[in-house]
């Protein structure tokens, strides 16, 4: 015959509380009610909240405000209540654990690389809009430099460096500022700041730039810092609760600003892969060395243990020891001088 005891069930609402029977299997508490109705709680889904040899054990179920049971009779606590004590005992540390190995794994190692995988799968119609999208949203009010030899020259530059098996079609931008960058977004479309091009010494320092940011998307990195980020946020929601509409503006200043931000591993397969195209289209791979130490300047000097980014340091000793295994190639001009003045003046008409 099934023990059973006698307990005070408190639902959490109302002051009062109702006469029940419980009963223990290995799933956890039966409660039995006047009105013949009963319950079952599972034992991972109640908590032990007072110590079984200082009083009536009692057992909360949910949230703010809980269900409560209380039980008087001593018995419970120790053929039952002493056993759920024991099992906590050992499954929150456990927990705990497992909680601050496991998912720090998960996050560092899991969610990149499943987002790598899935991001080959993206339509490439997907990635058009989607980059347009975020372009538009943070420089909404870009100004467009153009003028009939600077395009021309900058086509130039584009046919040069493009893959021709590519199913990408490159849309290049010349923005007015004097941020010396140039940023990559899904779908093929790269703006290249005018600042940029005053710093470039010439057409083959800039090709440099331009062949890394057209790695970028060729690699689909951008989208797989997105499908990264999503996945971030939802454990991040899961966490918090998701509560209100400042959560969810973060969420999506985060989704974009991580189009713009690739991790240190990206970046340096960027880099390789550029120079790849360069050698590809007999560009001076010298120049792109140049140009990457002009940058140096510009970036701030954060040690590499403490960024996502490889140090500007790090990436040009790379690039001098992949540069120093392909010397045989030769190079050959990409612009004419005059190509070249038309494309760094575009903003200045």
């Amino acid at each position: 015959m099934t023990k059973t005891w006698q307990a005070q069930y408190f639902d959490g609402r109302t002051p009062t509380h109702l006469n029940v029977v419980l009963s223990a299997d290995t799933r956890g508490i039966r409660i039995k009610f006047e009105d013949g109705s009963g319950r079952l709680w599972h034992r991972v889904d109640f908590r032990l909240q007072q110590d079984l040899r200082e009083g009536p054990v009692r057992l909360e179920y949910g949230e703010d405000p809980p269900e409560t049971l209380v039980v008087d009779d001593p018995e419970f606590g120790s053929n039952f209540g002493k056993n759920f004590t024991n099992r906590n005992r050992l499954f929150t540390p456990l927990l705990a654990l497992l909680t601050v190995i496991i998912f720090p794994a998960l996050i560092y190692w899991g969610i990149p690389s499943v987002s790598g995988l899935f991001a080959r799968f993206v339509p490439l119609s997907i990635e058009q809009q989607l980059g347009k999208y975020v372009i538009d949203e943070i420089f909404p009010n870009r100004v467009i430099c153009e003028t009939a030899a600077g395009r021309q020259a900058l086509e130039k530059l584009h046919t040069r460096l493009a893959p021709p098996d590519s199913d990408y079609e490159f849309q290049l931008e010349i923005i007015d500022s004097d941020w010396v960058n140039a940023l990559a977004f899904p779908g093929g479309q790269i703006l290249i700041f005018s600042g940029l091009l005053e710093k470039s010494d010439s057409a083959e320092a800039l090709s440099g730039v331009l062949a890394h940011e057209m790695q970028h998307v060729l690699e689909r990195h951008g989208i797989e810092n997105l499908l990264s980020q999503i996945a971030l946020s939802g454990l991040f929601k899961l966490l918090v609760g998701e509560t209100n509409v400042l959560t969810e503006t973060i969420y999506q200043g985060v989704k974009m600003l991580s189009l713009l931000k690739y991790t240190r591993e990206l970046e340096t397969e960027a880099d390789a892969l550029a120079l790849q195209l360069l050698i590809q289209a007999k560009v001076d791979s010298d120049e792109m060395l140049a140009m990457f130490r002009v940058l140096q300047k510009q970036s701030p000097s954060l040690p590499e243990s403490f960024s996502t980014h490889p140090d500007m340091s790090s990436r040009l000793k790379r690039l001098e020891t992949l540069i120093a295994q392909n010397l045989e190639y030769v190079s050959e001009s990409i612009l004419s001088e005059s190509s070249w003045k038309s494309l760094q003046n575009i903003c200045q008409s």
